[in-house]
């Protein structure tokens, strides 16, 4: 498993009244895509509330024989609360992809989901590694405090 940051990495601050629209892009031609990678999207400098999160296909995620699935989710934590096991296919051009909820006794749905200061939410390459394919990975916040 290779553990390493997207180019486009955000470590995330914020004033005590304030939300932010935070935007992270994964994209194929810079960061590759190999089976067990872990990428880091968004740090947090202090602790945090995330209370939305989608994700905005750009081109299509896809692997060799579209076996590739992704999870995002906190590292060290429950590691796709976020996303679980999304097929790389749902992630197509102009495709909006919303957080996965869990359903049974009660539903689990994964917002809001607090963050605690240093914490990171990471993206996991499952099954197969991608091919090519670039995304965009929005995350609303505010302060946990």
């Amino acid at each position: 498993m290779a553990d390493k940051n997207v180019a486009d990495v955000k470590t995330v601050n914020l004033f005590r009244n304030e939300e932010k629209h935070v935007r992270v892009i994964y994209d194929f031609a810079t960061e590759t895509g190999a089976v067990a990678d872990d990428y880091m999207l968004m740090i947090a400098d202090e602790a945090l509330v995330i209370t939305d999160f989608w994700v905005r296909g750009i081109t299509e995620l896809d692997s060799a024989a579209d076996g590739a699935t992704i999870d995002v989710g906190i590292d060290g934590g429950d590691e796709d609360i976020l996303l679980d096991g999304v097929a790389e296919a749902t992630v197509a051009a102009a495709a909006l992809v919303q957080a996965t909820v869990v359903e049974g006794a009660p539903n689990v749905f994964a917002m809001p989901l607090a963050l605690a200061a240093s914490g990171q939410i990471r993206l996991k390459i499952i099954g197969e590694a991608l091919t090519s394919g670039k995304c965009e990975f929005n995350f609303v916040v505010r302060p946990f405090a």
